[in-house]
């Protein structure tokens, strides 16, 4: 399916074994590498050649512009991140067991979360 609902819902079946990225090792890879080359970021920011003093956009824009121009490539990271998530890492459904720490100290809980 390329339903992403249906994507994490698959993957909540068998918990923390169940992510993708155990499925497809090497397509998490792939996707991942690729995200970080569409993003821009370490080791794929060299668009230029080393040679260049000047890197191509801190020259082009100031002030408004460039803080727009960062924002958008911190949205990119953030939509590349949440896609990760999805496909190969469960997504919403929090299948990692963890110990509830209101248990513990044996305090009332308010509700489920």
């Amino acid at each position: 399916s390329l339903s992403t609902v249906d994507i994490v819902e698959a993957q909540s079946k068998y918990g923390f074994w169940g992510w993708n990225l155990w499925r497809q090792p090497i397509g998490f890879i792939v996707f991942l590498i690729s995200s970080l080359v569409e993003c821009e970021r370490l080791p794929f920011d060299l668009l230029e050649a080393e040679e260049e003093l000047v890197a191509r956009y801190q020259t082009e824009y100031a002030g408004i512009k460039l803080c727009l121009f960062y924002i958008a490539s911190y949205l990119n990271l953030l939509v590349s991140s949440l896609f990760v998530t999805n496909l190969y890492l469960g997504g919403w459904n929090l299948s990692i067991p963890y110990i509830f720490v209101p248990d513990i100290f044996g305090i009332n809980k308010g509700g489920k979360v």
